[in-house]
């Protein structure tokens, strides 16, 4: 398994789990700040695996190291060839967190965020 993608995205804001979907295994984390407008939320469809916690203070999503990559093969996950996975390692203030997915949106709401929120899209990346 290897990464074919660059990711490198932080806020500086809380996220809380918000839905976990696992019919469509997507996983939906957001955060909703009173003193902003607009909620960010951050959708992972195709979810094969996840190590994570309820909340995460000061989010930094990047691509999975290789340490990290070997942590989740040791899991026993097997990717079809067919479906390559997006490997992340969620970075926040009490450790980290690792999601195999194979799409990663990030993207702003306003009102509640549910797995098919309309978003103003800050970020898109997913495997071909």
């Amino acid at each position: 398994m290897q990464n074919q993608h660059d990711i490198n995205w932080e806020s500086h804001r809380n996220f809380n789990v918000w839905r976990y979907g696992i019919g469509h295994l997507q996983l939906l984390l957001a955060s909703k700040d009173t003193d902003r407008e607009a909620g960010l939320a951050v959708r992972f469809e195709g979810v094969e695996y996840m190590q994570l916690i309820r909340t995460f203070r000061n989010l930094r999503i990047t691509t999975a190291d290789e340490t990290q990559l070997q942590e989740v093969e040791a899991s026993g996950l097997a990717t079809p060839p067919s479906r390559p996975l997006l490997v992340l390692a969620l970075h926040h203030d009490n450790g980290v967190g690792l999601i195999a997915c194979s799409r990663l949106t990030i993207g702003s709401f306003q009102g509640q965020p549910t797995t098919d929120f309309d978003t103003v899209q800050l970020h898109s990346t997913a495997t071909r």
